[in-house]
C-alpha cells in the first residue's frame, strides 16, 4: 500500500508518517515537501491514500488532489489546513475529499481520522520471508518497538502548559525510542536554526517545543503494529532496553566524575542497542503477518543484522557524527584514541558486560583516574 504525504511542515509530516505506519505496518509512506515533487512522482506511485496540506510553498494542495482524481476517483484523500471555512469545504466536496483535519492537530485526532480511511486487518499468511523483511528494514525504514504507556503520555499532554523542557527530559530519559525519534526530527535540516547538530534529548525537546515533542511521543505510544505481542520477543526487548539504560546511567555518572559531557554519554548509552531493537521489531512484524520464528532464527538475525540496522538507523535519523562515534566507542575504541569521553563509553560497556576485571578495562579506568568502585559510585 502506497501512501502519499504532502506537507512542507517537517515535524507535522513526520508525525503523520509515524501515525500511518503505526496503523498499517505494510504501508510504504512517501513524503514530499513541495507540490512539484509530489506531482512528479504521482503517476508512477499511484497512491492508495493521500494526506495533503492545503497551503504549500509552490501552490495549493487542491492542485495535487485534482491530479490524483484524474488517475483515480476513489483514492481516499485527507486534507490538513490551518483554515477551514465554507469555501474550502465546498471545494473539497467537489473533489471528493474525505475530510479535513485542522492545524495544529493532536496525534489522537489525526489517528482517529486515519482509522476511517486505512484498511484494517492483514491478509492471511506472511507476505515474504524474514530475511527479505530484514533487507527491507535495511533499505527503507526500520521501526523500534515503543513501550510508552499512552495513558501516561496523554496525562502529560493535558499538562503541557505547565511542563518544562526538564520535566519532559526527566520523564523520557529511559526511553531510547523517544530519544531516537526526537533527535531524528530535531536534526532535520529545516530545523537546524543554529547550524549546530542536536545531540541530546533535552536539546531536541527545546528545539521542537513541548507540545510537538509530546505529539511525537504519543505517536510512538500509539504505534500498535510495533508493540511486542510475542512473549519471547517482548522479554528480549526488555533485556535490550535494560542494558541500554544500565550503560547510559553508568557512562553518564563516570562522565561527570572525569569532566566530560554526561548528557551526550547518556544519549549514546540509550541508543547503543538500536540495531538489536530494530531486529526485534522486524521479527514482531513477521510474526504478526502469520510468520513463524524460533529462538535460533531470532538469535541468528540479532548476530547478523543488529550492526547493519543500527548503522542504517544512525544515518537515517541524522545522528550527529560525534554521537555516532561515541556509540561506536562502546564496542571498540579507535586505535590511538585519547578522547576521554570515548574511553568512558568503552570502560562503561566493559563493566556492564562483566568484563571489569579485564586488562583493557583496568587500563582505561587508570587513564581516567578511576577504579571499578569509584566508577560505580554515585556521582
Amino acid at each position: 500500500m502506497n501512501v502519499l504525504i504532502l506537507d512542507a511542515d517537517v515535524p507535522m509530516a513526520e508525525l503523520m508518517e509515524t501515525l500511518v505506519s503505526g496503523l498499517f505496518s505494510r504501508a510504504r509512506v512517501h513524503s514530499y515537501r513541495t507540490l512539484a515533487e509530489a506531482r512528479a512522482d504521482l503517476e508512477e506511485l499511484r497512491p492508495e491514500l493521500v494526506v495533503c496540506d492545503w497551503d504549500l510553498p509552490d501552490g495549493r494542495g487542491l492542485d495535487l488532489v485534482r491530479a490524483v482524481r484524474r488517475l483515480d476517483r476513489e483514492v481516499p484523500v485527507l486534507m490538513v489546513s490551518e483554515k477551514v471555512d465554507r469555501e474550502r469545504v465546498l471545494a473539497a466536496g467537489r473533489l471528493h475529499i474525505q475530510g479535513f483535519v485542522p492545524k495544529p492537530f493532536t496525534a489522537t485526532a489525526m489517528q482517529e481520522r486515519l482509522k476511517t480511511l486505512l484498511p484494517t486487518g492483514q491478509p492471511g499468511g506472511p507476505e515474504t520471508s524474514f530475511e527479505v523483511m530484514l533487507r527491507r528494514a535495511r533499505d527503507t525504514q526500520a521501526y523500534l518497538p515503543a513501550e510508552l504507556d499512552p495513558a501516561s503520555v496523554m496525562a502529560l499532554v493535558e499538562r503541557a502548559g505547565e511542563l518544562s523542557v526538564g520535566d519532559l527530559s526527566d520523564a523520557w530519559k529511559s526511553q531510547p525510542a523517544v530519544t531516537a525519534r526526537l533527535l531524528d526530527v530535531a536534526n532535520t535540516s529545516a530545523l537546524r536554526r543554529s547550524g549546530e547538530p542536536c545531540s541530546s534529548l533535552r536539546e531536541a525537546i527545546r528545539m521542537l517545543g513541548i507540545r510537538m515533542s509530546l505529539n511525537h511521543a504519543l505517536a510512538l505510544a500509539l504505534d500498535i503494529s510495533h508493540r511486542l505481542s510475542d512473549p519471547a520477543l517482548k522479554s528480549l526487548a526488555e533485556e535490550q532496553v535494560a542494558k541500554s539504560s544500565e550503560l547510559a546511567e553508568l557512562a553518564s555518572g563516570m562522565a561527570r566524575k572525569v569532566g566530560v559531557d554526561a548528557s551526550l554519554c547518556y544519549t549514546a548509552g540509550l541508543l547503543h542497542r538500536i540495531g538489536e531493537l530494530a531486529v526485534i521489531s522486524t521479527a514482531q512484524q513477521f510474526i504478526a503477518s502469520d510468520g513463524a520464528l524460533d529462538d535460533d532464527d531470532v538469535e541468528r538475525a540479532l548476530y547478523e543484522w543488529s550492526g547493519t540496522l543500527g548503522n542504517v538507523l544512525k544515518v537515517a535519523w541524522r545522528l550527529p557524527l560525534p554521537l555516532r562515534n561515541l556509540i561506536g566507542a562502546a564496542y571498540m575504541l579507535p586505535r590511538g584514541s585519547g578522547e576521554r569521553d570515548k574511553a568512558v563509553m568503552r570502560a562503561a560497556w566493559l563493566m556492564c558486560n562483566d568484563m571489569q576485571e579485564s586488562e583493557e578495562c583496568d587500563r582505561l579506568l587508570g587513564r581516567l583516574g578511576l577504579d571499578v568502585a569509584s566508577a560505580r559510585a554515585p556521582a
